[in-house]
Formats: C-alpha cells, structure tokens, sequence
C-alpha cells in the first residue's frame, strides 16, 4: 500500500521540481519542499504520526509514502528537466499528461520498484517505534529471551527482502528498464556518459599554419 500510495505522491509532486511546470520561482520553492520532505527521515515521520494516530499500520503507511514519493518525484522533476522541448509544445496539463509523464514513464517504474525492497525494509524496522511489522515482533521476542524465535524471524525478513529484491530486478528486466539510473548519482553518469564524445571517434585535427 505505501508503495503504490508513494508512486502517486511521485507523479503528482515531480512537477513542482520541474521548470517546464511552475517557473523559476515555482521551481525553487517546490524543491526545497521536496527536498525537505525526502531529507526527514521516515522513522521521525512515523513516531510523530504514532503520536497523532494512535498504534496502527496507518503512520507507517503515511510516514513510508512521504519520504519515498517525495525522492522519486525529486528524481523525476530532475529527469523532466533533461527531457527536450519543442518550441510549439503544449502547456499547463497538456504538458504534464501528453508531454512529460509518458516519457517519463519507464524512468518512473525504475524507481518504483527499486524503492518497493527500501520500503520493505525500512517497514520491518517501524516494529521497534511500537507498530506491528515483522520487525515488532523481532523485538519482543528478543526482549523475552526467545532468541530462537528471534533468529528465525530475522531470516524470514533477509529471505522476504531477496525475493522481494529478485522479483524487482526481474520486472525491470522484463520491461525493459534495468538500464535506467535509480538513483541521482548513477544518473549524472549516465548523462555524462551521453554527452562525453566516443573514445575510439577520430578526433577533428587542427590546421597546420
């Protein structure tokens, strides 16, 4: 649920990180928000929500889908801004739904479902702020001395975040999209990469005067 609820975050917030959308001004502002929102971590988040709501799953699913929507929307509103634009390009909604969010699209599965194993695990850890994941029950079994238990939960988390971890490469293969940067570092890569000139391209000798 906080996958799915992050990835509309995601598609709803990344134009508030694009120039092409709300400006220069717009721009800014929209960044340090998002910028803000990805930089907290969730485990603050959850306990703040824990306090507000009450023990239930509710907090982490908020905490889980406001930090990962507001990283991939920061990602994508920087990969729009990449993407070309036409002089007769439409505007405003047309923009969005015609001219950026398809292009982006496979970009936007990429991390999807690279965050779905992150968010698995972070969601096994919430356990210890109180909230019933696998993670709660590590912990009262080890504070009860049942190492046994505790042991055999934590492999039941490594296995589950392997299969979990599997299945995502597999999708992103199948779709396509494993080539594509998941985080902001490997993207600068690449885009330097595209633009550095072919090392075996004959270079363009200078005139001898």
């Amino acid at each position: 649920m906080a996958l799915v609820a992050a990835g509309v975050l995601a598609l709803l917030l990344y134009p508030m990180v694009a120039r092409r959308f709300l400006g220069r001004f717009g721009h800014y502002l929209g960044r340090a928000t998002l910028v803000i929102t990805r930089s907290t971590p969730e485990y603050m988040l959850a306990y703040l929500l824990l306090q507000l709501m009450g023990p239930s799953m509710l907090p982490a699913i908020i905490a889980l889908s406001l930090h990962n929507g507001a990283i991939i929307g920061y990602l994508l509103g920087r990969q729009a801004d990449q993407l070309p634009l036409r002089a007769d390009a439409p505007t405003g909604a047309n923009l969005y739904f015609y001219g950026t969010t398809p292009v982006l699209y496979g970009q936007f599965l990429a991390y999807l479902l690279y965050r779905w194993e992150l968010i698995l695990r972070e969601s096994a850890i919430f356990g210890i702020l109180g909230l019933k994941t696998l993670g709660y029950y590590v912990d009262a079994a080890i504070s009860e001395l049942r190492i046994d238990t505790a042991a055999l939960l934590l492999i039941g988390v490594a296995l589950l975040s392997m299969c979990v971890d599997a299945l995502s490469r597999n999708l992103r293969r199948r779709l396509r999209i494993e080539t594509l940067p998941v985080r902001l570092s490997a993207e600068h890569r690449s885009n330097a990469a595209r633009s550095a000139p072919y090392a075996g391209a004959p270079q363009a000798q200078q005139p001898v005067v």
